[in-house]
């Protein structure tokens, strides 16, 4: 248990793949030892292979521990009381989308960090720090909307299919909805993450500089009704321009 650990230390020391050679070397095993070791952890998930250059790099399951370990401390913990008011408010499941623009091999995903459940029997079971592409559905697609232009041109190029219906938008699509988000401030979607629902996201940026993660409402299509749509978007915003302020001023709470 103890070579497993350190072998984790290793890879996360390296900042990027890591070879069996360079595991053997830091941790002075045998070839053999670290093959087997990174083997292991590959088969819990805490490891991916690289088949093409036989090397290894960190895993979604590690990902999504190492998260759960600092979820308290993290900003999503400053997002925890946002979400309990968003949710006593509207009678939604809200949650906070946290951009996750290097931390995982395909880049710029984006996965939900804290949320509220809303009280309704009719709700859905949401996962959390399980990445999805960043211009997938209304949360990302808040923070996709509000990067740099050439990161959503490079973005737009080759779009990634959705999570949940295997579908990938045109690069003309996908700019068309990044565009109209930009204008309106908000993003909205059907059933790209989740069945038969609605998302309402807008993004929180600390500064000038590219949003940290969004905001979003996640309604039952069956329960969703358009004319409150601009109360929804004025609720997010409101809670956004909060966040953005006390993460400027952490004593001025």
């Amino acid at each position: 248990m103890a070579r497993t650990l350190a072998v984790l230390t290793v890879m996360a020391e390296a900042g990027g793949s890591i070879g069996v050679t360079d595991v053997a070397r830091a941790l002075g095993l045998p070839m053999s030892t670290s093959h087997r070791l990174l083997d292991l952890l590959r088969g819990a998930g805490f490891v991916e292979r690289d088949a093409t250059q036989r090397r290894y790099r960190l895993g979604l399951q590690f990902l999504r521990v190492a998260n759960l370990v600092t979820q308290n401390t993290s900003f999503a913990a400053l997002c925890q009381p946002a979400l309990e008011r968003l949710t006593a408010k509207t009678g939604e499941t809200s949650m906070y989308c946290e951009y996750l623009p290097d931390h995982h091999p395909d880049r710029h995903m984006a996965a939900y960090a804290a949320k509220c459940d809303s009280p309704h029997s009719l709700r859905y079971r949401i996962a959390l720090f399980e990445p999805a592409p960043v211009e997938c559905g209304a949360s990302g697609l808040a923070v996709l909307s509000f990067l740099p232009s050439s990161l959503r041109s490079s973005l737009c190029a080759t779009p990634r299919p959705s999570p949940l219906t295997g579908k990938r938008p045109s690069s003309r699509a996908l700019a068309d909805l990044i565009e109209a988000t930009r204008r309106k401030g908000f993003a909205f979607s059907s059933g790209e993450k989740l069945p038969d629902s609605v998302g309402i996201a807008v993004p929180i940026r600390l500064s000038e500089e590219q949003p940290v993660g969004s905001l979003t409402l996640t309604i039952p299509l069956t329960r969703f009704v358009k004319s409150k749509l601009k109360a929804y978007v004025a609720l997010l915003s409101e809670e956004a321009r909060l966040l953005s302020t006390d993460a400027a001023n952490p004593g001025e709470s």
